[in-house]
């Protein structure tokens, strides 16, 4: 085991050390030779001091210098180790960051700046994942579109600060709706709204979903102490095989959608499995 060395005093001590040492050895080797041969002790003893010191001076010497320069190195390394590690941690954090800030980036690029939810982008990339993973026996998916109905009066008689804020509150309403359902909504642009949601095997719950997001959606909003109404037209579309491809599944289901919504019929329009229209009454 190597003696620990915090400073130059150390060195220095060591090297006296092993300096004295080797004077001792010599001393009594010098002792043992006079109590055999019968010289005289003190004569002895004085010369083998003086070849010792000869001997161990250079020694001392070179040893405390490497002492020294041990020392220097090891305060050194310590201070690059500390450095180093004060290095990694500012990287680590600095990455952490980076990591933050790139998935913020990320939500903000498939985010809608008004409402928070999906936009656009990430809705055609959802849908058309969700549609490729079907035909290929996945479980099944439902489309939902909606828009409100007199939005455009909504802007033109309270303006558009009461329009964005009836639209969030109809973003709020359809996340409140979905809740635990696995899936998620999105704003495509204006007052028009989608919602996929996933592993839809019963089509009379999600009828009923649907009917109960139109009740809520149709509840009056409120803003800066405006009572506003803005009522919605829904529409369905159920995957098909009959489909041959997510653009066929929506254009048919934006069909229904708009043929109800100029229609004095009430209740939900619906894209059936057989690529048929019908209403939900």
């Amino acid at each position: 085991m190597q003696p620990k060395m915090e400073s130059g005093t150390d060195a220095l001590r060591l090297a006296i050390g092993s300096t004295l040492i080797v004077l001792s050895i010599i001393a009594l080797g010098e002792l043992t030779i006079s109590a055999l041969t019968g010289t005289n002790l003190w004569l002895d003893l004085a010369r083998g001091m003086f070849i010792g010191t000869l001997i161990a001076f250079p020694t001392f010497l070179y040893n405390a210098t490497v002492l020294r320069q041990n020392v220097i190195l090891q305060r050194k390394f310590r201070s690059a180790y500390r450095v180093a590690t004060r290095n990694a941690e500012d990287i680590i954090c600095k990455n952490q960051e980076l990591e933050a800030a790139q998935m913020r980036l990320a939500e903000l690029a498939n985010s809608d700046f008004l409402t928070g939810l999906a936009n656009r982008r990430r809705f055609e990339q959802s849908f058309a994942d969700a549609f490729g993973a079907a035909g290929l026996g996945g479980a099944p998916f439902t489309l939902i579109l909606l828009d409100l109905d007199n939005f455009k009066q909504v802007n033109d008689v309270h303006g558009h600060d009461a329009g964005d804020a009836v639209l969030q509150h109809v973003a709020v309403r359809i996340r409140t709706a979905i809740g635990e359902r696995p899936g998620f909504g999105a704003r495509l642009g204006g007052d028009e709204f989608a919602i996929l949601l996933w592993e839809t095997f019963d089509g009379a719950d999600v009828a009923a979903f649907a009917a109960e997001l139109q009740a809520t959606l149709a509840l009056p909003h409120v803003y800066c102490g405006k009572t506003l109404v803005a009522r919605s037209s829904i529409s369905l579309g159920f995957y098909s095989a009959a489909f041959n491809a997510a653009s066929e599944m929506f254009v048919a289901t934006d069909k229904a959608l708009m043929s109800h919504k100029h229609s004095d019929q009430i209740g939900i329009a619906c894209v059936g499995a057989d690529d048929s229209l019908s209403l939900a009454s």
